[in-house]
């Protein structure tokens, strides 16, 4: 059974450990153990039959809402977490009454890709050399939230 909960001090550790893990350009301990007092965001974290497994962090501005961070333990991946980790972003979304939650996945990564565009996420940019070590752009995709989409 997959839980998914607002993260505590208790999980720091283990989010920073698996952010070390997945990501090329981590947020330290310090900056996540930050988040659990940040009124426009929150990490949720998802435990599998008790053991901790992955984790979201969202933010928002206004109605504007960003996916910072998704990230599953490897040897957890394809068994519904990050789903279920999506699903729950799009109740922090309805709960903020927010218009759409935005993120941005490495051009390389086509397995998140195909998962993002499942849970109704859509390409909508690029950002140019957006990721460091190694150097890649950065697929901007948008789950939008309301009918009616404002265009510039």
């Amino acid at each position: 059974m997959i839980r998914i909960f607002p993260m505590t001090a208790a999980h720091v550790a283990a989010v920073a450990e698996l952010s070390a893990a997945c990501f090329s350009e981590p947020w330290s301990a310090a900056l996540i153990e930050a988040e659990i007092e940040n009124p426009r965001g929150e990490i949720l974290v998802a435990e599998k039959d008790g053991v901790f497994s992955g984790f979201v962090s969202l933010s928002f501005v206004l109605d504007e809402g960003t996916i910072n961070n998704i990230a599953v333990k490897k040897e957890m991946r394809r068994t519904g977490i990050a789903k279920a980790l999506l699903l729950e972003a799009d109740r922090f979304a309805a709960a903020h009454g927010l218009s759409f939650l935005t993120l941005e996945v490495r051009m390389s990564n086509e397995a998140a890709q195909a998962l993002y565009t499942s849970c109704g996420y859509e390409s909508v940019g690029v950002r140019r050399a957006f990721y460091q070590k190694p150097t890649e752009d950065a697929l901007l995709m948008t789950r939008f939230y309301t009918e009616e989409r404002e265009t510039v």
